[in-house]
């Protein structure tokens, strides 16, 4: 089973993707508007830059979301495993320091 925050990553990438996918297709319907001379180049233009700056600041304010999500999972940070990881590796090694002098004193 896949740990929560990959799954909160998912789910962000999803919406991500789909805000993309709609946007792409507002694009092309947005041309056909210029091409049939329902709407200016002009006007076109202007909506789709509006358009892609609130996409831009949805997908900031998705990141932003997820990032609270996952702070508050219980989910240890990659600096957190590595630190941890340190610790095993120098624990490792004083029990065979400690084995070594016990065999030693044998």
């Amino acid at each position: 089973m896949k740990s929560p925050a990959e799954f909160v990553k998912k789910i962000a990438l999803l919406q991500i993707g789909f805000i993309s996918l709609v946007s792409e297709k507002i694009e092309e319907f947005v041309k056909e508007l210029e091409e049939k001379g329902k709407v200016s180049e002009e006007e076109g233009k202007k909506f789709l830059k509006q358009l892609k700056e609130q996409m831009e600041k949805q997908k900031e304010e998705i990141a932003k979301e997820i990032e609270k999500i996952l702070k508050e999972l219980p989910v240890a940070t990659k600096e957190e495993v590595d630190t941890l990881r340190k610790e095993i590796q120098e624990l490792k090694e004083e029990v065979e320091e400690l084995k070594k002098t016990l065999k030693e004193k044998s």
